[in-house]
């Protein structure tokens, strides 16, 4: 099996290679990254013309690559999927479809994000399956760049404060992004905590081994 994933930031790199290599050792990972992408949604604050033609270029290589599906993995770009989806022969997975639809069995969901665009995805995906859905978002904009300068405790501690305050709010905890997985084992709140890239990686191989996705 071949996999691509395509990347906007370079600290979704690892947790999401780590999940797929726990889940399915022999799988082939392809990388592909524009690390600029982050920057023009910040500063577009949505997905324009350019983001999406600039997107599709690494869709484009990825199919170029021969690849079985393809997985995203910056959860601010999901909704792309939508509008490139009808484009290629190949699926392709938003980062966060798996989490967010078991988020969709509780009642009140809690959003923690580190990138101001991502609440737009999720929310989007989660009133499109439940438009009654309860949802309580908390966001730190800009924190995900801590990580890339070194200042990971930093970086952890900020969401550890947001998952403090709101716990209690909400029945479950949705972290947003896959560079915030490794802070679910350092807090222990009261309702679950949910993170997309094991979940993410579970629902790219079923379908791949014609399963049905979890």
């Amino acid at each position: 099996m071949k996999i691509a994933l395509i990347h906007a930031t370079t600290t979704a790199l690892h947790p999401i290679e780590r999940a797929f290599h726990e889940e399915a050792p022999d799988v082939d990972l392809f990388h592909f990254m524009d690390t600029n992408l982050l920057a023009m949604m910040e500063k577009s604050g949505s997905l324009t013309p350019e983001i999406i033609r600039r997107f599709s270029l690494l869709v484009n290589l990825a199919i170029q690559s021969d690849v079985d599906c393809i997985q995203l993995t910056c959860s601010a770009f999901n909704n792309v999927t939508t509008i490139l989806q009808p484009l290629y022969p190949v699926k392709l997975f938003r980062s966060d479809e798996a989490m967010l639809d078991e988020a969709l069995t509780y009642k009140r969901i809690g959003l923690i994000s580190t990138v101001k665009e991502t609440p737009i995805a999720l929310l989007s995906y989660l009133r499109e399956k439940n438009p009654d859905i309860l949802v309580e978002s908390l966001v730190d904009p800009g924190t995900i760049h801590l990580l890339s300068q070194g200042r990971k405790e930093e970086h952890d501690e900020r969401i550890r404060e947001m998952i403090y305050q709101i716990d209690g709010k909400v029945d479950v905890i949705v972290l947003s992004q896959y560079s915030m997985e490794h802070v679910a084992i350092q807090v222990n709140p009261s309702v679950p905590i949910l993170t997309a890239p094991r979940t993410a990686a579970k629902r790219c191989l079923a379908y791949l081994q014609g399963l049905p996705s979890s």
